[in-house]
């Protein structure tokens, strides 16, 4: 069947285009670009809005606050003023300490001669002791049957269970165990009690004169004391031990042991928040108990120069007190070198020489620690010669003393050395009894000098005494002279004879 096609009819094609057109939604206008990219600002809860305000209310309180009461009670952490570095750390640590470990200079104090529990910073001194009284490569066996009954921190040692000298001293510092301090004392005394008299009298030989142990960890005992300032001499002295300073310069150690191998890789307690946070981080040792506070013993290396601090009773943190104490103290207290040894410095008197003063040389370096928040930081440097300095002086001989002061303290001293030999005057060798005749085999020198005065007067009566002895004959003598002195100045004129 066949199907005829109508024509198409373009009036039917647009209005069938209309009329889709008119069912299709209307388009929205554009927002203007600022009102298109601006978000709705939200609506935050009331619980929000107080929380907000107190925050800020709580913000204001400590901008304004005490600084002090607001480290002292956690609200802000302990800081330094750069701006002003004549003013100390602000610290939550009710003790603390400053000093330069090269020289022992003590730069700064916060009540560092109080006595204070100082929880593991104790194991600074077992650990020196052990690494004076073994070799690196002695067996170090654990003996006690009750090793394991000993309160954490813990090296998890096992009864028999062995060790070298060097890596116990490594694990034992890092991980500060308990445990490994009971070894190590049995291990070099004996007995704990023996052990804690070695410590008290290596502790007064490094100068620590105002502590007391009974233990070698530290653990809180009312007996078992320390200060401060015998923290840092007996860190000082620890880290002039290269063993120790070893021990503790590197945060994480790889040891070997004999039966708790999977326990080998001990990480120091401050590695993450002062060994990989403080630029030259190089020590030393953390500790806490409930009595102790939060305790830290810092030491940093920089440019040479290596700065030790002690803060003892932190609240929180005695590493967060610790990064602000070395910081001021590097900007505060920079390093100068005075003079070298060797160098020509002054010259001093001496006395019977053929010279009056003598040239000198140092004697060593000079080194001080001086003072940013004062006027040329505050250097004097003095010269002390020696007293009653008489010659011959021979090359290298001391002669005096050369000081530098900062702040009205002595902060250094190396000794004056003549540069040169200065021998012994001719007329020093007369007067002083020196030579052949002034020696013990001939006249003493107080004779020898009267018989050259009496000499020296019969030279001068020898030349002036017909003069002297004219004059006291009488006054007919010195007239007839004076006649005689006429005649020979004016004699008579042949003229004036002649016309007579």
């Amino acid at each position: 069947m066949n199907v005829m096609r109508r024509p198409f009819d373009s009036t039917n094609g647009l209005a069938l285009l209309a009329f889709a057109l008119a069912l299709l939604p209307p388009i929205a206008e554009a927002a203007p670009p600022d009102k298109a990219s601006a978000k709705p600002r939200p609506v935050l809860s009331v619980r929000a809005q107080r929380r907000a305000a107190r925050a800020a209310k709580e913000a204001a309180w400590i901008k304004n606050a005490d600084p002090q009461k607001m480290v002292n009670i956690g609200k802000r952490p302990a800081f330094f003023n750069p701006d002003n570095l004549g003013q100390p750390p602000t610290l939550s640590a009710p003790s603390a300490i400053l000093m330069d470990a090269d020289t022992g200079q003590v730069l700064w104090t916060k009540n560092a001669d109080t006595r204070r529990y100082p929880a593991s910073t104790t194991k600074i001194l077992t650990g020196l002791l052990l690494a004076e009284h073994s070799q690196p490569e002695d067996i170090v066996t654990c003996l006690d049957p009750n090793i394991t009954k000993i309160e954490p921190s813990s090296l998890h040692i096992r009864p028999w269970e062995k060790f070298t000298a060097e890596d116990l001293l490594r694990g034992f510092l890092l991980r500060s165990g308990n445990d490994g301090a009971v070894v190590i004392a049995e291990h070099v005394s004996g007995t704990v009690p023996k052990f804690a008299t070695l410590m008290n009298a290596r502790a007064r030989e490094l100068g620590a004169t105002g502590s007391n142990f009974v233990n070698p960890n530290g653990l809180p005992n009312k007996d078992h004391y320390s200060t401060a300032r015998d923290l840092a001499m007996i860190a000082r002295g620890a880290l002039q031990n290269p063993r120790f300073a070893d021990a503790v310069g590197t945060p994480a150690r790889q040891i070997s042991r004999s039966i708790v191998a999977q326990d080998s890789y001990i990480v120091a307690k401050a590695k993450r928040k002062f060994y990989d946070k403080f630029p030259g981080a190089d020590g030393v040792k953390t500790g806490y108990t409930r009595a102790a506070g939060h305790c830290f013993v810092g030491s940093a290396t920089r440019d040479g120069r290596r700065l030790l601090s002690v803060v003892l009773g932190a609240r929180n943190s005695a590493i967060g007190d610790t990064i602000p104490v070395l910081s001021w103290g590097f900007k505060r207290f920079p390093r100068v070198t005075v003079v070298r040894k060797g160098l020509p410095t002054t010259s001093v008197p001496v006395s019977s020489g053929t010279m009056e003063t003598v040239s000198t040389v140092a004697g060593g370096d000079l080194r001080a620690a001086t003072d940013a928040s004062k006027p040329g930081g505050g250097l004097v440097v003095e010269v002390r010669p020696r007293a009653g300095l008489q010659a011959p002086v021979s090359r290298g001989q001391e002669v005096g003393v050369l000081v530098a002061n900062v702040g009205g303290k002595v902060v250094g001293q190396v000794p004056l050395l003549a540069s040169a030999d200065l021998p012994r005057s001719a007329l020093g060798t007369v007067l002083t009894g020196g030579g052949v005749i002034g020696s013990k085999s001939g006249l003493p020198g107080r004779l020898l000098a009267l018989l050259c005065g009496a000499l020296l007067l019969l030279l001068v009566g020898f030349r002036y005494g017909s003069a002297v002895f004219r004059t006291a004959a009488g006054s007919a003598a010195p007239a007839k002279n004076n006649r005689r002195r006429r005649d020979r100045v004016a004699p008579p004129s042949r003229g004036d004879y002649r016309l007579r």
